[in-house]
């Protein structure tokens, strides 16, 4: 490691347990954003998959840089294979979130993402050896009781099968959560990068595949605005507070987004929240308060800044 990347590394907040964990609960907050964001143009999933992934890859060009303007051997230096397919599973999500809303409501896209914790934790179980803690395996099964309120409503009806291609969704943020923890010279935005340049390929590829672009100068400021306000700040928080909060719980706290998401386009643009999907999102909400108040660090105890 050079001296410049040493001090690179110095140059990082150190972050509190409970500081990372403020910080994912408010990325679940900008992210809830998202299914509005989609809702309020009127283009197609790929058209709109490319602007997203233009706002993305835009605002990892200009912070990368800036933060590595005269030293871009040190960045490439920092590079290991978890940025890399970090950020591939991250432009995977991201396609199949856009493309499963085409067939399915917000409410459901999002319920599916409740088993995230789950998969974070056998991931974290199979490549880092990390345990859950037992507050997270509790919050865990009382949000999975959240889940079973929800869907017992009508939220999965006239469902297309497609829009079950959202279950895959949470299994890659699993996988990802745990390779973000695991890369420990990560850069935040080298994987806002690599996803970026994703869903730029893919979506450009589409639209041409289906005849061009169509979207207006509204529906491509609200794309690039969803991809870079909503998505890239938000993620890069994420990848930064991954490094002082175990997989499982994380995916656990940035579950407010399952939350907040239904009720954003319900109020905004009408799509239907019913009784059982606000009371369920109440119950995973608590269940979430309730873990990150039970890690908050009592008087006279040494807070936890490493990992688990």
């Amino acid at each position: 490691m050079t001296a410049e990347v040493a001090a690179h590394e110095r140059e990082l907040p150190s972050l509190t347990h409970l500081q990372g964990s403020l910080i994912i609960l408010m990325t679940g907050i900008g992210f809830s954003f998202g299914g509005l964001a989609f809702r309020s143009v009127d283009i197609g999933s790929w058209e709109y998959l490319f602007f997203r992934g233009l706002g993305m890859g835009g605002v990892a060009v200009v912070v990368l840089a800036v933060r590595y303007r005269d030293r871009f051997a040190d960045l490439t230096s920092r590079l290991e294979r978890g940025h890399f397919y970090a950020g591939l599973l991250l432009g995977m999500m991201n396609t199949l979130f856009i493309v499963s809303l085409s067939f399915a409501s917000v409410a459901f896209v999002l319920i599916l993402q409740t088993i995230a914790p789950l998969t974070a934790a056998y991931f974290s179980w199979l490549l880092l050896k990390e345990r859950p803690s037992s507050a997270v395996l509790i919050a865990t099964a009382v949000s999975v009781v959240g889940v079973a309120i929800m869907v017992g409503g009508s939220i999965a009806d006239d469902l297309s099968p497609f829009g079950l291609i959202a279950a895959i969704i949470p299994i890659g943020f699993g996988l990802y959560t745990t390779l973000i923890r695991s890369a420990t010279r990560i850069d935040a935005m080298v994987p806002l990068f690599v996803a970026g340049v994703c869903l730029l390929v893919v979506g450009i590829g589409a639209v041409l595949l289906q005849g061009g672009f169509e979207a207006t100068l509204r529906d491509a400021a609200i794309g690039t605005f969803a991809g870079s306000v909503l998505l890239a700040v938000p993620l890069a928080a994420f990848n930064m507070a991954q490094r002082v909060v175990p997989a499982p719980e994380s995916a656990l706290l940035i579950m407010t987004e399952v939350v907040l998401a239904p009720l954003w386009v319900w109020v905004f643009v009408g799509e239907e929240a019913t009784a059982t999907t606000l009371i369920g999102g109440a119950i995973i909400l608590a269940a979430v308060i309730w873990v990150t108040v039970k890690r908050i660090p009592r008087k006279g105890r040494r807070p936890i800044t490493t990992r688990g």
